[in-house]
């Protein structure tokens, strides 16, 4: 694994578990920050979840010499799976752009980064 992609996969986790603990632990503080109501606490919850478990398989894809290949694979299709879901939000204008826009644009570069670097 290179440096750049342990590197990529590193600040992966970190996004991953910033939004992650505050699905869980402080939605209303995700709210304020992304201008955006939550409307189902359970799926917030859940959705917590999710992206905590994902942050955990970044860190381990980044720290375990042995598994990253596979494991920086699933962290491409979360990020890029992330992308395509808020840009297909944002085209079809059922979230503005302050909402899905920032998001959007961090998860197409952990794309593009881990994309590249998984080559490398």
């Amino acid at each position: 694994m290179t440096r750049k992609l342990q590197l990529t996969l590193y600040v992966v986790a970190t996004y991953l578990a910033v939004f992650g603990i505050l699905f869980v632990f402080a939605p209303g503080v995700f709210e304020r920050i992304t201008q955006t109501t939550l409307a189902d606490a359970k799926l917030t919850l859940l959705y917590g979840v999710h992206t905590l478990i994902f942050a955990f398989v970044a860190f381990m894809a980044a720290s375990e010499k042995e598994a990253a290949s596979k494991l920086s694979l699933t962290i491409l299709l979360v990020t890029a799976g992330n992308a395509v879901v808020f840009g297909y939000l944002l085209l079809t204008a059922n979230e503005g752009f302050s909402q899905v826009g920032p998001p959007l644009i961090v998860n197409f570069i952990l794309t593009v980064l881990l994309f590249l670097f998984r080559r490398g």
